[in-house]
């Protein structure tokens, strides 16, 4: 399955609509936050529905905002939305079509009404947009957001791929090295070090403490933001480098570990504080920008089997070693060999 992202500007406005629109994307924020203050207030369970939400969006809009909020809150915990969100419907909610002299049309519903909106199809969308309108593809949930005085639309569209001659890229994210990747069969790997992340993290847990002490609550919470800032723009560098690695090769897809267990099945203490779902984020939409598909496998014993012969090994710090076939690897490009040789699930930012 092969998956694609469009992102396609929503054409000619009025100002109804994008007053409308802006409001939406604030409750959207509002409805995420409820959800997530609500769970960890203990104030009610996961199975909160549409019925608990005392706004005007669609109930599709709220479905959707909920599923958002359940999966940031599995992998980050606590969260705080400080800026308006896209909102977003799923599948099933939102449509695509063409009138009689050629104009493309996505509608979606928002707060008082459904919209129906001319989107400009460039010259890099217009396959899948119009394979989407002739029903030759699936598509995924919709997003509508602005940027500066625009605004857009993105969504997946799915379909059947022939994976013959890919080029798969595994990749294993951890602690001594932050990204390790393999290109399957060309002799080709990355190492990233993990010393700049742990440096991060360290610089702004003392000066939280410090801070702390000092009773300085307001100051402490900045460096908080800072310190957000600093994991973000790393992570965009760490998906850029990887991205730039995978290109070089023919028809890549890069593959990386199923992250939903990743903070219970660590070792490492800073795996709480480090954003393994925002770099995975960055490395999918980046990817998909690229025309290069992501996928996601199961992450179970890629640092224990051999990626040679598949038998169990040892790993001692950094050196794995297979007492069945004799190979000795780097333990972390080991893992990234296994799982290049995985088959994997279509993963969407």
């Amino acid at each position: 399955m092969a998956t694609v992202t469009v992102t396609a500007k929503l054409h000619n406005s009025s100002l109804s609509r994008r007053k409308e629109w802006q409001h939406a994307t604030r409750l959207y924020r509002d409805t995420k936050q409820f959800c997530i203050d609500g769970w960890e207030n203990s104030d009610f369970d996961k199975s909160v529905t549409t019925a608990s939400i005392d706004n005007d969006l669609y109930s599709a809009i709220q479905n959707q905002a909920i599923r958002e909020a359940k999966s940031d809150h599995s992998k980050d915990g606590e969260v705080r939305y400080r800026e308006s969100q896209p909102f977003a419907v799923n599948n099933q909610n939102w449509e695509l079509d063409m009138t009689e002299n050629g104009t493309v049309i996505v509608g979606f519903p928002c707060v008082s009404q459904w919209w129906y909106t001319p989107i400009e199809v460039y010259a890099d969308i217009a396959n899948e947009v119009h394979r989407l309108v002739d029903g030759d593809v699936d598509k995924t949930r919709l997003q509508v957001y602005r940027r500066g005085d625009d605004w857009f639309c993105t969504f997946n569209i799915e379909y059947d791929a022939d994976t013959s001659g890919e080029t798969p890229i595994g990749v294993d994210i951890g602690e001594r090295h932050i990204l390790a990747v393999t290109a399957s069969g060309e002799d080709e790997s990355m190492l990233v070090s993990g010393g700049e992340a742990k440096y991060v993290r360290r610089k702004y847990r003392s000066l939280r403490d410090t801070l702390s002490e000092a009773g300085a609550l307001r100051a402490r919470n900045r460096v908080g933001d800072k310190e957000q800032c600093r994991i973000k723009d790393l992570n965009h560098k760490l998906s850029r480098r990887l991205i730039t690695f995978a290109e070089q090769f023919e028809s890549p897809v890069i593959r990386i570990e199923d992250l939903e267990g990743i903070r219970v099945n660590s070792s490492w203490s800073g795996v709480h504080s480090w954003h393994f779902h925002q770099l995975q984020q960055f490395i999918t939409y980046k990817a998909e920008r690229a025309g290069i598909r992501v996928e996601t496998v199961d992450a179970y014993q890629t640092s224990q089997r051999c990626s040679e012969c598949g038998s169990i090994g040892t790993r001692d710090g950094d050196h794995f070693s297979c007492s069945e076939c004799g190979r000795g690897r780097h333990s972390d490009l080991n893992a990234s060999e296994n799982i290049a040789q995985r088959e994997g699930e279509p993963c969407t930012a």
